[in-house]
């Protein structure tokens, strides 16, 4: 059996008395597709935060394949540079074109030869339909355009899991489809993605697994279709009621 790519074991993230994250514990396996799911303030993004090294925990050890990725502090830049990860606030860097944002970190952290990294990056760009932008600046670009710059920024670091923070939650309605679709083709060609997101719909077609998280810990995970059919908490029953409510009243 192929073993997990990320393991976390009993994580505890703490903000001074306040626990965000307690004694959690979640695997991902190679080519595998997590959403988590959950109310704002859970813990979902500070999860993301955790695995990336952008969080320290108190507790608990984060594992990448089979390496304790977690309390590194000297070699933390060799390990982010395996987790690709998107957040909803692009943060590409105003001052450089959208190519000078995609090679910076392959050339500046990887060392690997610019002209191989500019020839990759074209090629990115023109699978997410953004080869003609490469001289713009983020300046010059929808916010849908910005994001699908920042994933081919993630993408070309050659990561080997990739994180996704909410990745469409600043973006206009017609804007989301465009990132979306880029999200599911990664999918198809078997990335393996922990995705955070309120997308109820998008969840339930990328996932392999949905895990549901609330007030810190994972209070259900199942596959999509028995998630969304047949949850097995109140918990999880009472949040899907909710989006079910909203939908229905945004069709009247």
């Amino acid at each position: 059996m192929e073993k997990p790519i990320l393991q976390m074991s009993e994580v505890t993230k703490k903000y001074g008395d306040h626990t965000v994250l307690s004694q959690l514990s979640l695997s991902v396996n190679p080519g595998e597709v997590v959403v988590v799911l959950g109310p704002s303030g859970c813990g979902k993004s500070t999860l993301l935060r955790c695995i990336n090294g952008l969080e320290d925990i108190q507790a608990g050890k984060i594992l990448l394949e089979g390496e304790q990725i977690s309390h590194q502090k000297g070699d933390l830049s060799r390990v982010r540079q395996k987790i690709g990860m998107v957040f909803q606030s692009y943060e590409l860097f105003p001052h450089m074109n959208v190519l000078q944002n995609i090679i910076l970190g392959p050339v500046k952290a990887q060392k690997r030869p610019k002209r191989e990294v500019v020839e990759e990056a074209l090629q990115l760009l023109e699978r997410v339909g953004l080869l003609h932008k490469k001289d713009a600046y983020p300046g010059e670009l929808s916010g849908g355009q910005k994001q699908r710059v920042a994933i081919v920024r993630a993408l070309c670091m050659q990561p080997k899991i990739l994180l996704f923070d909410e990745v469409t939650a600043a973006l206009d309605p017609e804007m989301v489809r465009e990132v979306l679709d880029v999200m599911l083709s990664l999918a198809k060609e078997g990335s393996t993605m922990v995705i955070v997101t309120h997308e109820m719909q998008f969840a339930r077609a990328i996932a392999h697994r949905i895990v549901f998280m609330d007030e810190g810990q994972i209070i259900e995970e199942n596959d999509p279709e028995s998630f969304f059919t047949c949850p097995k908490t109140e918990r999880v029953k009472q949040f899907l009621n909710l989006f079910t409510f909203e939908s229905e009243g945004d069709g009247k």
